[in-house]
């Protein structure tokens, strides 16, 4: 029998988040259509909370807001030269579905419906394979944990840096067209008020649970997935560069508003030649820098970070030195407990 192989564990425990009150009124629940639960606002009689019931996978320009990164080292691009997987990164977006327009046409146009006020999401991203039948018994559940990560209700995207070990093992995966059972699985909570013996409102909380098979693959969104080859960032002497910053989505950015980074490579002249990234709430986490000058051989660049706070404050790091072709930025307050693959 084939060796079996196992995902190892990635667990990603962010910054919890602090009691937010909200309006509804979780002691006064309605279920509507069977299937969705909704709570009166504690003043305004047309105004309900409902509980969302479907969970999907966001969508932008006609393509899923989806990526997955490998990041590898291959000095030599003939076959024979060795191949080193480095680390990864998958990121997703998800989404909650709308029940507007049910509960209108269930309950009446004259009322307003919205989200209830999410908090915290924990997600979780695990797989399931097509192991044969013999695999399956002996793993007793065909879905693998992959990866688990807690996170403020400040956005809807998720990104799950991986391990060397990790990410050759999801794009294995992905490149054997095993992944049938790629799936996210959520507890949410939400706060709200609730009635107290004697009629008086007081904080409360609910969670809930949602699921999502994830329905992406490498044959229909190829471009999706992405071999980053350290190695030749650095061809012919011109500096090429990849910086990334998961803090905004990952809800880590706390009130800082703006980052911004300044990436200075020496040229071949002695010149000094400066290009920078910017990072926030509408942006992408990952900026691709290339240097058009030829750099001085064997140089080094240096960087600095410039932050934006919402109370108007900004400040500017002292110039740091770098010579590595990635360049993580983002501010990772979690613990780490990655197994490995076996």
């Amino acid at each position: 029998m084939a060796k079996k192989m196992k995902a190892g564990l990635l667990i990603l425990m962010l910054a919890g988040a602090s009691v937010l009150l909200a309006d509804p009124v979780l002691t006064r629940p309605e279920t509507v259509a069977d299937r969705i639960i909704i709570y009166p606002d504690h003043r305004n009689p047309k105004l309900f909370y409902y509980v969302p019931t479907q969970l999907g996978l966001s969508q932008s320009f006609g393509q899923p807001n989806f990526f997955f990164y490998k990041y590898v080292y291959v000095k030599d691009q003939d076959a024979v030269s060795p191949r080193t997987t480095t680390g990864g990164v998958l990121t997703l977006s998800v989404e909650f579905g709308d029940e507007t327009e049910i509960l209108k046409r269930e309950k009446g146009q004259q009322f307003e419906f919205r989200p209830v006020p999410v908090e915290t999401i924990d997600i979780s991203l695990g797989y399931t394979g097509l192991e044969s039948r013999e695999e399956k018994q002996e793993t007793e559940e065909g879905k693998q944990a992959l990866g688990r990560n807690k996170i403020l209700w400040t956005g809807k995207s998720f990104t799950f840096p991986l391990s060397a070990a990790s990410a050759s093992y999801l794009w294995k995966i992905y490149e054997e067209k095993k992944a049938a059972g790629l799936s996210v699985e959520c507890v949410f909570s939400y706060g709200g008020y609730e009635l107290d013996d004697e009629g008086k409102l007081k904080p409360g909380e609910r969670d809930g649970r949602l699921s999502l098979e994830i329905p992406v693959s490498m044959e229909q969104h190829p471009d999706l997935f992405q071999v980053i080859n350290l190695a030749r960032k650095f061809s012919f002497n011109y500096r090429k560069l990849s910086v990334i910053c998961f803090d905004f989505v990952n809800g880590l950015n706390g009130n800082m508003v703006k980052m911004t980074v300044e990436v200075e490579s020496t040229t071949a002249r002695g010149q000094k030649d400066v290009k920078s990234a910017v990072f926030s709430a509408d942006s992408q986490p990952q900026h691709n820098l290339e240097f058009n000058v030829p750099e001085a051989r064997g140089g080094k660049y240096r960087y600095r970070i410039s932050r934006v706070y919402a109370d108007g404050r900004s400040e500017r790091s002292d110039w740091l030195e770098g010579d590595n072709a990635f360049l993580d930025l983002s501010s990772y307050e979690l613990v780490i407990k990655d197994g490995g693959v076996n």
